[in-house]
């Protein structure tokens, strides 16, 4: 019996021992796997490094289109191994930047009539002149524009032309899109072969080692971030509010202290940085400025620039920053399960010195979805994809992705241009769940809406006015989506009834409309709608001048349209009266609805033609065009037919006159 323990326990010891080796033989091999995957891992990094280039995208950008296209192409490229740059055209000394061994991507957009984009400007002056730095210096262009502008893609085109001129040399095919209709189709199908052609054509290009150890490091930092461990405090604190692919994160800040705008620092995203720019003024008041809203609602708002010492020209543009409705906001925060009055700190998880931050910290949650989150514009089909990257439910990513494609396409204009879907209502719609910073990363940043001032600098030099035609989009289920601005103003109006005191935050851009140097020269101004709006101030200057000056030297003459007489015949008072003191010489009204055939400032024109063409041909008039782009081209088709009727000139000598008398200003346009 003795014996018998004695095996049993030797086979125990022995087997025991068997079973220690082989847990340590395992411990070992696995050990040895993760050396050589980590070895390989590292390998793929630095062999991923040294094929790495470095790519520069440029963006001129006005409403920030052009900067979200930039945007989308430096975060595709990083997927595809290039270091890629989002760069404002206003932020950089050119010569430096664009040399021989650099690669330039360029998001161009054009504004009003032709013109480069404010931030764009000077790029566009520097391009026309010599720069021998851009010999081989290696590009590609997309234009933003608009087919409805008689200068559709004007600057896309011509940044593409002069980097040829320069002799610097293309890398890529030179894209364009239509925001008319197509403008995201026409990106995406631009973008398509880009980075694969890109690798194949840049395969013998310098490497800027420089660059590439400066990314590399900022990677190597952003992967030690991620890894680090957290105690238990810090990740209830975090919140796990990172943002996948992002440059940042957000975290609980506990001073309860939030920043001060005007004392905020850092590289912000494009949108961000105007509005930081922008200035408050006190709104003074808002009144209707039809006589009944059967057929849509006119605002007209008074604005006390004086108090801020903000001074502005005649017909200047006001952009004005639209604040989120506070009840969606509310519902917003609800579904993310947040507290508006929770303060975050946004923490960078690069420090490389080129992260965008969508907006300044501390701030609470409450102010970061009124003012920089525009969860209501139309939806783009990159957003789309974003939001399919979220959700784990295998059948919505397909639905959702099924959308960004060609045989989706009908499904996406039905809800998206029909149903005018926006990004929270698909995600409530999906039920998708999803954290406040990956909300904050599907939205783009809120943009300003323009307004040409219907008020003189010299009347008024302490407040500006502006008239806005109130957007009401009726839907297929009987609702009507209201615009941002449009619903902004309303709450204002709301406000101010109640007696509040409320502030709006604006900036003042340059207009093409200015009144001509010359006092000899007739003005025709021809604005029907809001388009009527500067000449108000045009109108109010003129009637200052003439307290002083009794002797006209030249005619004011203004031609407007609506529908009614008596329901949309906005400023009719005050216009009624410039005519009867003579402040307009002649004033032409078309009321479109108010008989059986229509009639449109056109058809007033052109009963005019005659006098028309006779002070065209003396170059004694200067035109003013402003409102709706359909309407400014058949106002300039109609003037081209004036001058082929009238002065026996071919087609080709029509354009080349019309093109002089913009490039002379005596043809002016303003059209939206």
């Amino acid at each position: 019996m003795e014996l018998e323990h004695f095996v049993i326990a030797c086979l125990v010891i022995f087997f025991s021992i068997l079973i220690y080796i082989g847990i340590q033989k395992s411990k070992k091999s696995q050990q040895n796997k993760g050396e050589q995957t980590n070895n390989i891992k590292q390998e793929k990094k630095i062999n991923n490094q040294d094929l790495l280039i470095p790519i520069s995208i440029y963006f001129g950008s006005q409403q920030g289109t052009a900067a979200r296209f930039a945007n989308q192409l430096a975060e595709e490229g990083k997927e595809y191994g290039f270091i890629t740059t989002e760069i404002d055209l206003n932020e950089i000394e050119f010569t430096s930047e664009m040399k021989q061994g650099k690669v330039g991507i360029f998001c161009m957009a054009t504004h009003g009539e032709g013109e480069p984009t404010d931030n764009a400007k000077k790029f566009i002056d520097w391009l026309q002149q010599p720069q021998s730095s851009l010999i081989e210096y290696k590009f590609t262009v997309f234009g933003l524009g608009n087919r409805q502008y008689e200068h559709y893609n004007k600057i896309g085109k011509l940044t593409n032309e002069l980097l040829e001129k320069q002799k610097a040399v293309r890398c890529y095919k030179y894209g364009e899109g239509d925001a008319n209709s197509t403008l995201e189709d026409d990106f995406i199908d631009w973008k398509k072969d880009l980075w694969n052609e890109l690798k194949i054509s840049l395969k013998d290009l310098k490497k800027q080692k420089p660059e590439s150890k400066e990314n590399s490091e900022s990677e190597s930092e952003s992967e030690t971030e991620k890894q680090k461990p957290e105690d238990d405090d810090n990740k209830k604190r975090n919140n796990i509010n990172s943002i996948s692919g992002s440059s940042f994160r957000l975290v609980v800040n506990d001073n309860n202290q939030e920043i001060n705008f005007d004392q905020a620092q850092g590289q912000f995203d494009f949108q961000t940085k105007q509005f930081l720019k922008a200035k408050y003024c006190q709104v003074i008041s808002i009144n209707q400025l039809r006589q009944n809203v059967q057929d849509g609602s006119t605002l007209h708002i008074i604005l006390d620039t004086g108090r801020e010492g903000i001074e502005y020209k005649t017909a200047m543009n006001l952009g004005v920053y639209p604040e989120n409705d506070d009840q969606q906001i509310l519902d917003i925060a609800n579904y993310l399960q947040e507290n508006l009055d929770t303060i975050y700190n946004l923490e960078l998880l690069q420090q490389n010195n080129k992260a965008k931050l969508p907006f300044p910290s501390p701030l609470s949650v409450r102010k970061i979805l009124k003012y920089f989150v525009d969860f209501n514009g139309q939806l783009m089909k990159n957003t789309i994809i974003k939001l399919s990257k979220i959700t784990n439910d295998e059948k919505i990513k397909d639905q959702l992705i099924h959308l960004t494609t060609e045989e989706g396409k009908k499904e996406f204009q039905q809800i998206v241009d029909i149903q005018k879907i926006t990004i929270f209502q698909l995600i409530q719609k999906n039920n998708i769940q999803l954290n406040l910073a990956q909300f904050i990363e599907l939205c783009p940043r809120i943009s300003p809406r323009l307004f040409t001032i219907a008020s003189s600098n010299i009347k008024s030099p302490q407040y500006v006015e502006i008239a806005d035609s109130l957007l009401f989009d009726d839907l297929p289920d009987g609702t009507q989506k209201i615009g941002l601005c449009s619903q902004y103003f309303l709450n204002i109006q709301k406000k101010l009834q109640q007696g509040e005191s409320v502030k709006v935050r604006v900036d003042f851009r340059e207009s093409s409309f200015k009144l001509p140097d010359d006092p000899n020269k007739s003005i025709v101004m021809i604005g029907p709608g809001t388009g009527v709006a500067p000449f108000i101030g045009f109108l109010q200057e003129r009637q200052i001048f003439l307290q002083s000056q009794l002797q006209k030297h030249n005619e004011y003459i203004l031609y407007f349209g609506c529908k009614h007489e008596n329901g949309d015949f906005i400023y009719k008072d005050q216009l009624r009266e410039f005519e009867r003191t003579n402040i307009i010489d002649q004033f032409y009204t078309a009321f479109s609805r108010d008989q059986e055939k229509k009639v449109y400032v056109q058809d007033l024109l052109n009963k005019n033609s005659q006098w028309i063409y006779n002070k065209i041909k003396e170059d004694s008039i200067v035109i003013y065009i402003c409102g709706s782009t359909n309407m400014g081209n058949s106002v300039q088709n109609l003037i081209k037919e004036i001058l082929i009727e009238y002065g026996n000139q071919s087609p080709q000598e029509v354009e080349d006159k019309i093109q002089n008398m913009e490039k002379l200003k005596f043809l002016i346009k303003e059209l939206w």
